[in-house]
């Protein structure tokens, strides 16, 4: 008799236990092109073990009655907080934004950031537009690495003095050179009009800056142009 009402105890715990419990399936994909995504991370929200993803994208885990949502990860692709629902769930995950993979212009064409092994800065027109200068020397006040922009005086539309990695002469030029569009500008670089700048690409060594021999000695800053129609420089008539 004692046998059985401790198997009969033993039973209720089981049953008791699997009540709190369920079993969540699901696949993850990539959301571009459906593709699955094998080795994914699903964690439950608020405790318990997780699981991976098998080959087929696919997943199966028990969790707790009182979890409601999935923590969803994988490399790569923006980690998802998902909600539980009935049924076999689907998915699906995002590109991560990596700034590494960035494109950015140098001097002999474009080329992803992760790939460039000089030493360069990109200002794009984001940093621009959150900036509100008035000339686009003074976009690069406080942003690139490496770069100081110095006021000679106050006056509204005056061009800062800008210095990429400190002064290397006393009495030789220590101005940058300023390439638009590809070709070298030698006008006044605070006639540019700053919205009409797609990016900046400060190139800070010396061999990032080799293609334009002597005149790069000091440094160059790409300036890129945004791609429309009816766009002029400030001073332009």
């Amino acid at each position: 008799m004692k046998k059985f009402i401790l198997l009969l105890f033993a039973l209720l715990t089981v049953t008791a236990v699997s009540a709190q419990t369920r079993t969540v399936t699901g696949t993850v994909v990539y959301a571009g092109d459906g593709e699955p995504l094998p080795g994914a991370t699903i964690l439950p929200v608020g405790g318990g073990l997780g699981t991976a993803t098998d080959i087929e994208g696919e997943f199966s885990l028990k969790v707790s009655s009182s979890v409601t949502k999935l923590l969803v990860s994988y490399v790569g692709m923006l980690t998802q907080e998902v909600p539980i629902t009935d049924g076999h769930m689907t998915i699906r995950l995002t590109n991560s934004e990596n700034k590494l993979d960035e494109v950015m212009v140098v001097a002999y064409g474009t080329a992803k950031k992760s790939a460039y092994t000089g030493a360069a800065s990109v200002v794009s027109a984001a940093d621009i537009e959150d900036r509100l200068v008035s000339n686009i020397t003074n976009a690069l006040s406080g942003t690139v690495a490496g770069v100081q922009t110095l006021n000679s005086n106050g006056q509204p539309g005056t061009s800062s003095t800008v210095r990429i990695r400190g002064v290397g002469s006393i009495n030789a030029s220590m101005a940058p050179l300023y390439v638009l569009d590809g070709m070298p500008y030698d006008g006044d670089i605070a006639g540019l009009n700053p919205a009409d700048i797609e990016s900046m690409t400060v190139l800070k060594d010396a061999a990032a800056a080799a293609l334009y021999g002597a005149r790069g000695a000091n440094g160059v800053i790409l300036h890129h142009h945004k791609a429309r129609q009816g766009r002029q420089r400030q001073g332009d008539i």
